[in-house]
Parts: structure tokens; sequence; C-alpha cells
């Protein structure tokens, strides 16, 4: 029953219990308009089925469809290539230019093209372009008019200044110049990396002028004996979470800062050979990574030092084990270093000799000890 208060249930929306849509009242109970003809409906008379004599109904044939012809296959890509030659000028080219156009300098257009364009290119340039750049390059002076000058003659000074001449370093003789580098740039100990706080001196006295840097640095490399050793200290950049051991990058530094002018001043070089402490590289996970014929930083090092003309060179051999014959990328590396007297240290700060099989080291004495002796023997 219906109230007023309730509504009438036949005015709800009713919805369609599968798709949940709402069900139209009015779906399929619409009539036709008097008058009113579907087009769908009418139909050709050629497409009615005829009846002949004998009341035999003919059937027509379905008219099929065109099928679409497939598209024809593009036409293969040029090859690419990559080692172009230039083009050829053209039998026209040498009409084109005129007194004017050779004077100026030529200017270069750059076409970057893309693989696969096969349109024209086509470039317009503004000529006006071309005669400001004209203007611009026409550097010759003008002629400027001459104005008569009335030339008044100078007073001359009635004494001459005396001319004195101030005797400096530089005037020193030669012998007196070199005690004076020795006694500045020599040290007693040598220098030592990482723990050479010699290094830390100005160098404002080889910057006085060019007489003094070249006779200076000669002393400064060649009469130092320099010891280089695995800096155990850590750092980094402010961004990294995990400083890195310094080890031998500043040794590979010092001897690219320096030069190769300076670097053929040097005579008497120490390396100590040892492997990275866990302490310092926790990064690195492995112990065979921490040896030192690992480090790309010492073997730099090694290929910057064979150009040096070393009088002598002593190594020492520390580390987690034994150098072999079969580490041969490292021990090819330390052949490359010549000098006229080889030699080991075994004691460093540990008491023990060095970890180097002693018939590999004979070997070796014998690679690195150059046959023609560049020094005369003291």
């Amino acid at each position: 029953e219906s109230s007023p208060e309730l509504g009438s249930p036949s005015l709800r929306q009713q919805y369609n219990r599968k798709t949940g849509r709402p069900i139209r009242r009015s779906a399929g109970r619409l009539s036709n308009i008097v008058g009113y003809v579907d087009s769908g409906i009418i139909e050709d008379d050629a497409d009615l089925p005829s009846e002949d004599n004998d009341e035999e109904v003919v059937k027509t044939k379905r008219i099929k469809k065109r099928r679409r012809t497939p598209s024809l296959t593009p036409p293969p890509l040029d090859k690419i290539i990559y080692d172009e030659l230039a083009d050829l000028p053209s039998d026209d080219e040498d009409s084109i230019h005129n007194s004017a156009a050779a004077a100026m300098a030529p200017i270069t257009l750059q076409f970057n093209v893309p693989l696969g364009f096969h349109g024209p290119l086509v470039v317009k340039l503004d000529r006006s372009l071309t005669m400001s750049l004209e203007g611009a390059r026409d550097m010759r002076p003008r002629k400027l008019r001459r104005r008569n000058r009335v030339v008044t003659p100078k007073a001359q000074p009635k004494e001459q200044a005396v001319s004195v001449h101030k005797t400096g370093f530089c005037d020193l003789p030669p012998e007196l110049r070199n005690k004076v580098y020795r006694h500045v740039l020599v040290a007693d100990d040598g220098f030592q990396l990482p723990t050479g706080k010699i290094l830390s001196r100005s160098a404002q006295f080889l910057r006085t002028c060019r007489l003094v840097h070249s006779e200076g640095c000669s002393i400064l490399y060649g009469e130092n004996n320099f010891s280089f050793d695995r800096n155990r200290t850590t750092r980094g950049p402010l961004w990294e979470p995990v400083p890195k051991e310094i080890g031998y990058k500043d040794a590979r530094m010092f001897l690219k800062m320096i030069g190769p002018e300076n670097l053929a001043y040097l005579r008497d070089v120490k390396l100590v050979l040892e492997d990275a402490n866990p302490a310092s590289t926790p990064y690195i996970s492995s112990h065979e990574d921490r040896r030192y014929l690992n480090d790309e930083h010492l073997i730099d090092f090694l290929r910057i030092l064979s150009q040096a003309k070393l009088r002598k060179f002593s190594l020492s051999f520390l580390g987690r084990r034994a150098l072999s014959r079969t580490d041969a990328k490292f021990v090819g590396y330390l052949e490359r270093v010549k000098a006229d007297e080889i030699t080991s240290s075994p004691f460093v700060r540990f008491y023990y000799s060095n970890k180097i099989h002693n018939s590999l080291w004979e070997d070796m004495k014998v690679k690195m000890t150059r046959k023609t002796k560049l020094y005369a023997q003291q």
C-alpha cells in the first residue's frame, strides 16, 4: 500500500541485480510515432529476392568487401659510414668567389645531420651579418691628420745621476750559491712521506727568479734521500660517510706535481711495500684486496718512477704474504724501475727479513740494475 509519508513503491528507482545500473521504466515500452518508418527496415528492390515464372526464389550473392592491400615494404636504409670522406668541390665553385669574399676569412658552418635524414637542408644567411663581419675584420688604422707640432727643446739636467749597481745573490760565484742551496734545501735525514715535516717549508726562495729555481731544484731533488711509505691515516670529503685510507695516494701525487724535469733529478729513493691495515680499511672485505700488489695508486707510482734516472733504489718488502713469481703484474712494474744500485733494507719497523723469495729477488736485482752506469762510484 502506498502512503504519502512512505511514498509509493512503484515510484522508487529499480536497479539491475547483475550490473547494478538503474532500470528505465520506459525501456521497450515506447510506441512508434504515427507515420514513422525505420530506415533500417527499408530495403532496395535489388536486394529483395525475385521470383521467376516457375516461382523459384533466386538468392542474390552477397557482395564481398575488398580487402585492404598490404602496404609496401620500405626501402632499406643506407649503410652507416663512420669514416666518411669530405665532399669534393663542385665545378662552379671557383666562379662564385670574388675578390671581396676572398679577402675575408672563411666562415665555417657545421651541421649535425641525424641518421636517416633524406630531406633537403636549406640554409639562409643574412647578408648584413657578413657585411658586419667584414667591417669587424678590417683592423687597419685610420689615417689621421697630422698637426704641426712645435718641438720644444728639453732642459738638460745639469748633473747626471750616477748609477749604482747593487750586489745581489745572483752576483755571487756559483760555488757560494751552491753552499747556500745545500744549507737551506738539503736535509740530513732526507724527505719522508707521510711523516715528512720538512715538506711544509715555504718554497718562496725558489720563486725569486728563474736562475734560483733551476739551480735550487737540481740540489733539492738531486741531493736529498726520498723515502715513501704507506700512509695509514684516513681522510675523505665531507659527504662520504666512511673516510678512506690515504695509502700511496700522496706519494703518487708528489711525483706528478714535481713534473718530469724535477723527476729526472731524483737520485736516491727508498720504497716500503706494505699491505693495508684492516682498521683503516673497513670497506675492503678480503685480505687479498688489501695487499700492496693490488693497489692501483702504487702501480701508478711505479709507472711514473720508471721515468726517473735513479742512482740508488732501496726496497723493503713487508705484508702478510711473500712476493712470488705468480705476482707477475706487480713484478713487471717493479722491474721497469732502473737504477745503478738496487738494495733491500730488511729492518724497517719489524725484526724479520723481507717478504720475498730469494730466487725472485736475485733475478729482479739483475733486471733492475742498469748495465751502463750513469753516475761515477763514490
